[in-house]
């Protein structure tokens, strides 16, 4: 397998110096500055582009034979800049907090990745000689770079052998989420997504607001990490029923009563993520947050025609 087979051909090749290759032992891109991962998030586009790992000249690439040399391509997936702690082994986070700190807080997520496998490995200097290079002026310390030209075409003739990843928890249940909102969905359905998240994005922006009376402080995912989770929610976990009732939601009424609603599991809990949020109707949604759970459900089982008498 070469890297041209993990791109497509006017894809982009990007640098990043490392000290190894990509191992389970930290199956990241981890940045010491959250901006760098947020400029990688805005130009790379999996499927199309890859990333380079290049071992640095420091005796922190442990081992000789991986300094200056082209260790890994990945492809990180570029839409939620995470946690370290949170997406590698937590001995790999122990031993980098007491070997160097907080380092390298920030990270993104690596779907896919391959090593690779001359021997010796490629030469940077050799390969990418301006690319490389360029890694030592100021502007690019710490950051990515590009090879471009000739010395991107020798990069993708090279070749590599894919690595199995074992993805955190956190990676995976995030992958599936953004799956769900890639699938199509009626037009209707959509939109009721968009009101909604909209909705939980202004009613974050109140919090701690004094109005008539002090508004609860809350929390919620960005925009888009926010949409896809309420799709998910309606399209999967779901299945486009009522949380609370268990009727199906409609997309399309007039009916405030029956309207779609986010709503917190725990409304003690300020937080609109993965979790704590549902989907409901409106008036379910008001009456389990006047009357209580237990409440709402005994008068959903009157409604149901269940004689709550026979018990007593």
């Amino acid at each position: 397998m070469r890297v041209a087979e993990m791109m497509q051909p006017d894809g982009h090749v990007f640098l990043k110096s490392e000290w190894g290759p990509l191992t389970d032992y930290w199956p990241a891109v981890s940045f010491t500055k959250r901006s760098v991962g947020i400029d990688l998030s805005n130009r790379f586009q999996p499927g199309r582009d890859v990333l380079i790992y290049v071992g640095t000249t420091s005796e922190n690439t442990h081992d000789p034979a991986h300094r200056s040399r082209l260790l890994s391509a990945v492809v990180p997936e570029p839409n939620r800049i995470h946690e370290t702690k949170r997406i590698i082994p937590p001995d790999s986070w122990a031993a980098s907090l007491e070997e160097y700190g907080d380092r390298w807080p920030h990270s993104l997520a690596i779907v896919e990745a391959a090593n690779f496998i001359s021997s010796p490995l490629p030469y940077a200097r050799h390969v990418v000689p301006n690319a490389y290079a360029s890694f030592a002026e100021t502007r690019n310390r710490g950051r990515f770079v590009e090879a471009v030209d000739a010395e991107r075409e020798a990069v993708m003739a090279l070749e590599i052998e894919p690595q199995r990843l074992n993805l955190a928890a956190d990676v995976v249940s995030y992958l599936a989420m953004r799956a769900s909102a890639s699938v199509k969905l009626p037009a209707s359905v959509k939109q009721e997504v968009y009101r909604m998240t909209m909705l939980i994005i202004e009613r974050v922006k109140k919090g701690g607001e004094v109005s008539v009376r002090v508004n609860p402080q809350r929390t919620a995912p960005n925009f888009s990490d926010l949409s896809a989770l309420i799709t998910k929610l309606w399209q999967d976990s779901q299945g486009g029923c009522c949380a609370l009732c268990g009727a199906p939601l409609l997309a399309t009424t007039t009916n405030r009563m029956m309207q779609a609603s986010a709503d917190r599991i725990d409304s003690e809990n300020g937080s609109y993520g993965e979790g704590n949020v549902q989907i409901t109707h409106l008036a379910c949604n008001l009456a389990k947050n006047a009357y209580g759970l237990d409440q709402f459900e005994e008068w959903l089982a009157v409604l149901r025609g269940v004689d709550l008498t026979a018990d007593r």
